[in-house]
């Protein structure tokens, strides 16, 4: 499904990225460990198309993943380090515009909103803002807002 092929990123003359490489099945789960500055966070930016990557190559279902906007793009969701919600709105309304950036509308928006809302066990709080959340109800709204798509 997700295939990472000898990726490398440098920043001036640190080597941030050293030829990474490995691959994702359907259904496996994938953790990258490592101290501070290892190249996580870089990695997965490359991973996502955020970061253009020195060398290597990403797929995803077979399409390379690259900077722009693409398909295989399209598929990837991502929940940053730091959370991306907008306090002012309501979880739903945070949900419906992630939603209309992928290009979700109408009744699947409103239906894939209810799910991902249930998934995360927000439901009952889908009218308030994530100001009024704890800190892992603010952490499951994102990764709501992650698998929306």
């Amino acid at each position: 499904m997700l295939s990472v092929s000898n990726l490398c990123k440098t920043y001036g003359d640190r080597r941030a990225v050293d030829g990474v490489s490995f691959n994702v099945q359907r259904g496996q789960t994938v953790g990258l460990l490592g101290p501070n500055g290892a190249g996580k966070s870089t990695t997965v930016g490359m991973i996502c198309g955020l970061v253009r990557s020195d060398s290597g190559s990403v797929t995803l279902d077979g399409e390379p993943v690259g900077q722009g906007n693409n398909a295989a793009k399209r598929k990837i969701g991502l929940v940053p380090q730091d959370l991306a919600l907008y306090d002012d709105l309501s979880a739903l309304e945070n949900l419906k515009l992630f939603g209309a950036l992928y290009g979700l509308k109408g009744e699947p928006l409103k239906k894939r909103c209810a799910e991902v809302l249930e998934l995360v066990r927000l439901s009952d709080r889908a009218n308030d803002k994530p100001a009024t959340f704890s800190g892992g109800m603010k952490r499951r709204l994102n990764i709501a807002a992650a698998l929306l798509h």
